[in-house]
């Protein structure tokens, strides 16, 4: 019987680019934030992806997980203007989103993100994940990981946020392919398993990157897409590429694993007439 782990990563709540309560939410002040356009249009997305791209496409699996690859807040950052400012605020709006999820899925796990967004030492996505009563970590008695291993039907996952970015489109691989390389030294040069699956986020861009291995098997690499519009930071960096918007799915069974990811397209810029 199949078993399927479902993937989403920087949901960025909090920031006015990122994904809110499709109903507005109360802030701290009692005044009522509401959803952008832009904001309505990434509900659509998300509904669409848990209410009906998830059950058709684990139709049929036995066991079912869902891990958040970091970044479930925007955090207090860089002097930023563009988000709701107060942590606590943030932490119950992205409560509000991933709580009926967590209700559905009774392995849950939270993975920890960039400390701008997280807090230092990611404190404020570990009591995000306290309350919404993630897998516990038994060394720690932590709820969030920044390094999550386990095993699905065979295939070996390490799941982790960061890794390294590039400005240009043409240098998307470089940085899967290096985490590889370093995945295989590490493993050589201590006797440990390789993970089959790496599983990374951080980019806002999906990717998948594979070389072959020995039994006709493949060692993959996936960064997965994001759930943020573009932020005016990236604006300044990168005046063309689009951030990726969706999630992905893996289903295993007797040691394969196959992929299914969604993504979904923006909207064409508005080409004013002179």
């Amino acid at each position: 019987m199949k078993s399927v782990i479902i993937v989403v990563s920087d949901l960025h709540v909090g920031s006015h680019t990122g994904l809110m309560p499709a109903d507005g939410f109360m802030l701290d002040n009692g005044a009522v934030l509401n959803p952008s356009k832009a904001q309505k249009m990434l509900i659509t997305f998300w509904q669409h992806f848990w209410d009906e791209f998830v059950p058709a496409a684990t139709r049929g699996c036995r066991e079912k997980m869902v891990v958040i690859n970091g970044d479930a807040m925007d955090g207090n950052h860089h002097d930023a203007v563009d988000l709701i400012p107060n942590i606590k605020d943030q932490r119950r709006a992205a409560f509000q989103m991933l709580e009926p999820i967590r209700k559905k899925y009774d392995r849950f796990v939270m993975l920890r993100g960039t400390e701008v967004h997280g807090g230092k030492s990611e404190q404020d996505t570990e009591e995000l994940a306290e309350k919404l009563k993630a897998v516990v970590d038994p060394d720690t008695g932590n709820y969030s990981w920044y390094q999550y291993w386990v095993e699905c039907q065979g295939v070996l996952f390490q799941f982790a946020h960061h890794i390294g970015t590039t400005s240009s489109a043409a240098y998307e691989t470089s940085a899967p392919m290096r985490e590889l390389v370093s995945g295989l030294v590490e493993s050589a040069q201590w006797g440990q398993r390789m993970p089959d699956v790496f599983v990374r986020s951080h980019r806002h861009r999906y990717i998948p990157v594979r070389i072959p291995s020995a039994g006709n098997k493949d060692i993959s690499l996936f960064i997965t897409p994001a759930w943020q519009l573009r932020t005016p930071h990236v604006e300044r960096i990168d005046r063309m590429r689009l951030p990726h918007i969706g999630g992905v799915i893996f289903i295993c069974e007797d040691g394969i694993c196959r992929e299914k990811r969604m993504i979904y397209e923006m909207p064409k810029p508005v080409i004013n007439q002179m």
